[in-house]
């Protein structure tokens, strides 16, 4: 296993953040394989958040999502850690290459990652957690992305946490049905 995270790598300093774990019953490969395009679609709260803010619907297996708003896969250590990111200057744009986004090359207003990490745990068991974290580059977008942050990081909170237990219900449904 590394020994620094993804989400440290790209994003070790940061002016917001929100982090939701959960056990699983079930080995790490087959729960990483499920974290990394989980059917969103399963949760009808997480559809329906998503409409209410204006988010595509259309097509939600994570995969296919992260397409969907213009968002970058930025980096993957499987079976352990899975990093999603954007940056935006007023709109979310595609982030080129590790280096470009931690040399700001673009003087982003925002910076953004978000990870699914797998931790093998004794008992054929693994942790899985979500992490989230937000760079506010200029004193503005941290008054502004703060409170639309106030705002919306109580829905976000519960999305996580319905896509932590969409992964661990189709990973312990798939370890039992081996």
């Amino acid at each position: 296993m590394q020994k620094t995270d993804l989400i440290d790598k790209y994003l070790p300093h940061y002016t917001f953040s929100e982090y939701h774990e959960t056990m699983v019953n079930s080995l790490i490969e087959p729960v990483y394989q499920i974290a990394k395009d989980v059917d969103l679609s399963r949760s009808k709260l997480i559809t329906f958040l998503f409409k209410i803010r204006g988010l595509p619907t259309k097509r939600l297996n994570l995969q296919n999502f992260i397409v969907d708003i213009g968002f970058t896969n930025l980096e993957e250590n499987y079976p352990y850690e899975n990093l999603i990111g954007f940056w935006t200057r007023g709109k979310v744009e595609k982030i080129p290459n590790y280096e470009a986004f931690v040399s700001n090359s673009i003087s982003p207003w925002l910076k953004a990652v978000w990870n699914f990490k797998c931790e093998a745990m004794d008992n054929g068991k693994t942790k899985v957690s979500t992490e989230t974290r937000i760079l506010c580059v200029a004193p503005i977008t941290r008054f502004t992305f703060g409170l639309y942050w106030s705002i919306i990081k109580p829905f976000s909170g519960i999305t996580r946490v319905k896509m932590l237990r969409i992964i661990k219900d189709e990973s312990e449904a798939l370890t039992k049905s081996i």
